[in-house]
C-alpha cells in the first residue's frame, strides 16, 4: 500500500502495489481527474498527515476507479507510429511528383519506362509524351518555288541536335512581298506535314509539301519566311 498526492489538487490517495504495475504507474485523481505517475508524487509512511488525509479522501473514491486507470497508458504511446508513416508517405509523394513533372523528358532517355509513366499517369489523366524543345530542333537546307501548274511548293530538314528524341515540331510559312510585307500566313501541324510525332536523336526528318494560294495574291508573292513551333 502507498500514499500518492495529486500534484494538481494536492489531495492525497491510498493506491495498492497491484494497481501500479497494472497501469504502469499511472493513476487518476478522483477529485479532479488529473491522470499522473504515482511514485512520483509517494508521500513517507512516516508522515501521519499524509496518512489521515489518505484516509478521508479514499471514501470518495468510486469503486473501480483505479481500475479503469489501469488500462490507461500515455497518449503518445499509441500514436507513436503516425509520424513515420507519414514521412514515408510525404517521400513517395514528392518522389511521384518528381517522376511526372519530368515524364517526357524520362521517356525520351528511357523508352522502356513508358509503361511505368503511363501508370502513374492514370490517376491524374495526364499524358506520356515526346519532350517538346523548341532550340534543339532547327531549320536546315530550306528551298520554295513556285510550281508551274499553280501553287508552292516547299521543301525543308527539321535537325533534332539533342542525344534523346525531342516531339516533331509544327510548321508556320509566311509568304511576302518584295516589301518584306506578309501576303499569307499557313500554320502546318504534324499531321498535315504527313511526318512522325517525333525526331530520333541526332537525327533529322525531311519536309515536302505544296499549297494553293488565291491567284489575286499570288503576283505579289515574292519571298517566305518559315518558323517552328509547339502549340
Amino acid at each position: 500500500m502507498h500514499i500518492t498526492h495529486c500534484p494538481n489538487c494536492q489531495t492525497a490517495f491510498k493506491v495498492r502495489e497491484e494497481h501500479l504495475r497494472a497501469a504502469n504507474g499511472w493513476v487518476r485523481c478522483g477529485k479532479c481527474q488529473n491522470v499522473f505517475e504515482a511514485h512520483l508524487y509517494f508521500a513517507h509512511k512516516t508522515d501521519a498527515t499524509a496518512f489521515s488525509e489518505a484516509g478521508d479522501a479514499i471514501e470518495g473514491v468510486r469503486p473501480g476507479l483505479f481500475s479503469s486507470v489501469a488500462t490507461q497508458k500515455p497518449m503518445h504511446s499509441s500514436a507513436a507510429w503516425i509520424w513515420p508513416f507519414f514521412s514515408v508517405l510525404l517521400a513517395f509523394a514528392i518522389l511521384w511528383q518528381a517522376l511526372l513533372w519530368n515524364r517526357h523528358w524520362l521517356v525520351a532517355e528511357e523508352p522502356a519506362l513508358r509503361k511505368t509513366l503511363e501508370t502513374l499517369c492514370f490517376p491524374l489523366a495526364c499524358k506520356v509524351e515526346w519532350p517538346q524543345e523548341p532550340n534543339s530542333v532547327l531549320i536546315e537546307n530550306s528551298s520554295f518555288s513556285e510550281n508551274p501548274g499553280g501553287g508552292f511548293h516547299l521543301q525543308m530538314r527539321f535537325k533534332n541536335i539533342q542525344r534523346h528524341p525531342v516531339a516533331t515540331p509544327w510548321l508556320e510559312v509566311t509568304l511576302t512581298d518584295v516589301q518584306d510585307q506578309v501576303v499569307v500566313r499557313r500554320v502546318f501541324s504534324v499531321q498535315d506535314l504527313d511526318l512522325q510525332d517525333h525526331i530520333a536523336a541526332l537525327r533529322d526528318q525531311r519536309v515536302q509539301f505544296s499549297f494553293e494560294v488565291d491567284a489575286s495574291l499570288r503576283e505579289r508573292i515574292a519571298g517566305y519566311r518559315a518558323l517552328i513551333f509547339y502549340p
